[in-house]
């Protein structure tokens, strides 16, 4: 008895290879503070502020870049068969 999933099949197309430009995610680091007056208080709120604004605009260009070769990998899916 041969069984319908013995039978010869065409073989697979090759599978698609994507790899991705896009740097690393690391963790974002804040500077250590230790203030003690309400000026050194204010420069630390400053630095920690500009650490968060820095971490975020590289989170930012992490994403755009993903989104990129997603839409990248997308289009050559679309791609008509050779």
């Amino acid at each position: 008895m041969l069984l319908g999933g013995c039978a010869s099949a065409p073989p697979s197309p090759a599978p698609l290879i994507i790899s991705s430009s896009c740097p690393l995610m690391t963790p974002c680091r804040l500077p250590a503070t230790d203030p003690t007056t309400n000026g050194s208080l204010m420069a630390d709120i400053e630095r920690v502020e500009a650490a968060w604004g820095q971490c975020a605009a590289r989170v930012d260009s992490i994403i755009e870049c993903q989104e990129r070769d997603r839409e990248k990998a997308a289009a050559t899916a679309r791609l008509p068969a050779r």
